[in-house]
C-alpha cells in the first residue's frame, strides 16, 4: 500500500514537471507536440522444473518466475519501473508465497530516483551495488556528482531457508537411519536498515570521490521468543527479565571510503581507492567508556561521545576498525599497455553493504597487452602475487603466484592460431609457528594450451579446430612424507562444424580424449558430442528454431598400489580401507550419456518464446559419503517475453 502511494505521488509529482515541458517542446512554426505518455518495455514468464534421484537440493524442483520492465515517458521525462515475482519451491508442483520485488526509477535530465528495489554502486569497500528496498537519488553532472539512499537491505524473516549444511559424515549417517527428509536448517534473520550516500567533484577523468555507509539490525524486527529467553519471573511483583540469544546477533556498520581518479595526457592515469570500516559484531553489548585519567583518555571519550551523539555509530565492546585499499597505475604507450596493480585488506575487514574480497591479504599485479603485425596479432601477459597473514596471527602464511602468457594471432580470413600458458605456485611459509619441511607445501602448476582452427572458403562454412592441453601438477619439496603425488593431464581435442545455407541446417561435433596419470592412479576419458541446428521457418516477420544436443562420455580409472614408496603405500592402504576397497590394481569403466533438445521462437521481433528438455545419466558417483551407481537428472524449461515499443497512451493534441 506505501509503495503505491509513493508511486502515485510522484507520478504527479513528474506530471507538474512535465506541463512546462509540452511549451519547450512547441514550436511556433511547426505542429509538432511532445507525446503526452508514452509506455514501453519488456514483459514475460518462466517456469522451470528439475528432478534428480540422488535428491541433493542442488536446484529448485519447481520454480516460477515473472516480470515487467516498462518505461513510461511523461512530457519528455523517462520513468522506468520493473516488477519482478519469483516463487521458488522446495518440493515438487507446490506454489509457497510468491517474492514479488517493484522498482520505480524516473530520469529526469541529470537526476535518477529510486523507489522500491534498487541498487547504486558507490565504492568497492563502503558500498557496491547491494540491492535495497527504500528511495534513492542520484545527480550526474559534469563536475558535480552526489547519490544516496535510505532503506533495508534485508526484511525480517522467522525462517531463512538455507541449503543442507551437514558435513559427509553426518549426511551418510543421516541417510543410513532414514533422517534425509531433514535437508534445511532455519534461521531467524532482523531487519537490516541502511542508508548511502556518496559526492564527487571533478570530471570523469580527473575526480574525488568519498562515500559513507551506515548498516544496522533492528533488534525488535523479530518476534520476542527468537532471539529472547526468560531467566526470571516473578508472579509477586509482576516482571519478567528477558536476555537476548547469543546466538542471534544484531550488527552495526559505518564505512567511509575515498576514491580518486586522476589522468594525465593520453598516457598516464592513477585510481586510488581507500575504505576504513567500524564494525560491531553484537550491538547488544556495552558501549565503550573508558576509565582513568589523562588527557589521552579524555580525548577518546570525547571523540566516541561525540560518534555516538552524532547518531553514526555507537561504539561498543566488541567494535573493530579495519582498513582496506587498492591502487592502480595504468601507462599507455601505443602499441604497449601496462597495468600495475596493489591492493590490501586487513582481517575481518566488513562492510556490511559490500562484499567481493578476500581478507588478511595483500596482492601484487601486473598486466601488459599489445597489438602487432597491424592488429592481427595480439600479446597478453598477466602476473599476480598474494599473500595472506597481515595480522601475523595466523600458525601459517600462504604465498600463491600466477602467471599467464597468451598469444592470439589470424592469418587472412581462414585461418587463427591461439596459445596460452599459465603457471600457478603455491607455497607454506613460516606464521606462528614454522612449517616443519616433512609438510610445508611447495607446488607448481603448469598449463599450456594450443588452439589452431581453419575456415574453409566454400559456399557453405566448414570450420574445423584442434585443442590441445598439458596440465602438469608437481610438488616441489622432496621432503615431504606420505601421499604426495605428481599429477600430469594431457588433453586432445577435434572439432567440425559445418552451416548448409540452402537448407538453413548447421551441424557440430567434437570429440575429446585427456589421459591423466599419477603414481597412484590412470584415468582415461573419452567425450564425444554433437549437434544439430535447424531453421523450421525463416521468413521476415518469423523465426522458429529448433536444436538438438547429445553428449556421451566414457571414463575407465585404474588404481594401482605397485611402485610406490612405502609411506605412499601406507597411506594409499588406509584410503583404500575407509571406502571399502582393496590397494591392489582395480579398474572402473563408467558410462555417462546426456540428451538436451529445445526450440526458440521470434514472431515480429516481439514475441519470443523458447522451451529445453534435458535428461543426463551420469554413472558410478559418489556424492556426499554416498555411492550412487545411477545418478538422473532430467529438467524442463518453459519461458515467453513480449517486448513492446514505444505505445501512445494519451493521443496528440494539434492546435
Amino acid at each position: 500500500m506505501k509503495r503505491s502511494i509513493l508511486f502515485l505521488n510522484f507520478l504527479c509529482f513528474s506530471l507538474l514537471f512535465g506541463l512546462p515541458l509540452t511549451s519547450m517542446a512547441q514550436d511556433s512554426d511547426r505542429q509538432t507536440i511532445v507525446d503526452p505518455l508514452t509506455v514501453s518495455g519488456t514483459v514475460g514468464t518462466q517456469i522451470t522444473s528439475s528432478w534428480n534421484n540422488a535428491d541433493l537440493h542442488y536446484n529448485s524442483p519447481f520454480s516460477t518466475t515473472a516480470y515487467a520492465n516498462m518505461t513510461f515517458n511523461v512530457y519528455g521525462i523517462s520513468v522506468p519501473m520493473s516488477v519482478n515475482m519469483i516463487n521458488v519451491s522446495a518440493e515438487q508442483f507446490t506454489f509457497p508465497k510468491p517474492t514479488v520485488t517493484f522498482n520505480f526509477r524516473p530520469i529526469w535530465r541529470k537526476f535518477t530516483f529510486h523507489f522500491g528495489t534498487s541498487c547504486m554502486n558507490f565504492s568497492n569497500y563502503t558500498y557496491n551495488g547491494i540491492s535495497f528496498d527504500g528511495v534513492g537519488l542520484e545527480y550526474k553532472g559534469d563536475k558535480f556528482r552526489f547519490g544516496g539512499f535510505y532503506g533495508n537491505f534485508d526484511h525480517a524473516t522467522t525462517f531463512r531457508t538455507e541449503l543442507d549444511e551437514r558435513d559427509a559424515i553426518q549426511y551418510l549417517s543421516d541417510s543410513l537411519l532414514g533422517l534425509n527428509n531433514v535437508a534445511y536448517t532455519t534461521f531467524p534473520q532482523f531487519k537490516r536498515k541502511a542508508y548511502a550516500a556518496h559526492i564527487a567533484v571533478g570530471s570523469t577523468r580527473n575526480y574525488v570521490d568519498l562515500s559513507l555507509l551506515h548498516a544496522a539490525d533492528d533488534l525488535n524486527s523479530l518476534p520476542s521468543q527468537w532471539y529472547m529467553y526468560n531467566v526470571y519471573s516473578s508472579d509477586v511483583i509482576d516482571t519478567t527479565l528477558y536476555v537476548r540469544d547469543s546466538t542471534i546477533k544484531g550488527k552495526e556498520n559505518l564505512a567511509l571510503g575515498l576514491k580518486g581518479h586522476f589522468s594525465f595526457g593520453k598516457w598516464v592515469m592513477i585510481e586510488t581507492n581507500l575504505g576504513a570500516s567500524l564494525f560491531t559484531p553484537d550491538i547488544t553489548r556495552n558501549e565503550v567508556v573508558l576509565e582513568g585519567e589523562g588527557n589521552g583518555i579524555a580525548l577518546a571519550n570525547n571523540i566516541m561521545g561525540g560518534i555516538r551523539k552524532s547518531g553514526l555509530f555507537n561504539v561498543r565492546y566488541g567494535s573493530e576498525i579495519r582498513f582496506a585499499g587498492d591502487a592502480l597505475l595504468n601507462l599507455n604507450l601505443s602499441p604497449v599497455t601496462t597495468t600495475l596493480t596493489y591492493r590490501f585488506v586487513q582481517p575481518d575487514y566488513t562492510s556490511l553493504g559490500a562484499n567481493g574480497f578476500n581478507q588478511n591479504s595483500q596482492t601484487f599485479g601486473g598486466n601488459l597487452t599489445s597489438s602487432l603485425f597491424n592488429h592481427t596479432a595480439f600479446l597478453t601477459l598477466n602476473g599476480r602475487l598474494q599473500r595472506d597473514n597481515l595480522d601475523k596471527k595466523q600458525l601459517f602464511t600462504n604465498q600463491v603466484g600466477s602467471y599467464t602468457v597468451s598469444w592470439n594471432n589470424s592469418f587472412g580470413d581462414n585461418v587463427s592460431l591461439s596459445i596460452m600458458y599459465n603457471g600457478v605456485t603455491q607455497k607454506q611459509l613460516d606464521g606462528v609457528m614454522e612449517v616443519s619441511e616433512s609438510t610445508r607445501i611447495n607446488r607448481i602448476t603448469h598449463s599450456f594450451d594450443l588452439s589452431p582452427s581453419y575456415t574453409l572458403p566454400l559456399d557453405n562454412d566448414h570450420t574445423f579446430s584442434l585443442t590441445f592441453n598439458l596440465l602438469q601438477n608437481k610438488n616441489r619439496n622432496k621432503q615431504m612424507e606420505g601421499l604426495s603425488y605428481d599429477v600430469t593431464t594431457t588433453s586432445y581435442g577435434l572439432g567440425y562444424d559445418v552451416y548448409f545455407r540452402g537448407s538453413r541446417v548447421s551441424l557440430n561435433a567434437n570429440y575429446d580424449y585427456s589421459l591423466s596419470r599419477s603414481p597412484g592412479n590412470n584415468y582415461n576419458s573419452h567425450g564425444l558430442s554433437g549437434g544439430t541446428t535447424y531453421k523450421i521457418i525463416k521468413k521476415e516477420n518469423m523465426a522458429l528454431t529448433g536444436n538438438l544436443r547429445l553428449t556421451m562420455a566414457y571414463n575407465v580409472e585404474r588404481t594401482e598400489a605397485e611402485d610406490l614408496s612405502d609411506s605412499d603405500r601406507q597411506v594409499l592402504n588406509y584410503l583404500a580401507r575407509r571406502v571399502g576397497a582393496q590397494a591392489s590394481t582395480e579398474m572402473t569403466n563408467d558410462l555417462s550419456v546426456a540428451a538436451r533438445i529445445g526450440a526458440s521462437l521470434n514472431y515480429m521481433d516481439r514475441h519470443n518464446a523458447s522451451f529445453y528438455f534435458s535428461v543426463s545419466n551420469y554413472s558410478d558417483n559418489i556424492i556426499i559419503g554416498q555411492h550412487v551407481a545411477v545418478n538422473t537428472d532430467v529438467r524442463l524449461m518453459v519461458e515467453y517475453s513480449y517486448s513492446f515499443a514505444s505505445r501512445l497512451i494519451k493521443s496528440k493534441k494539434h492546435r
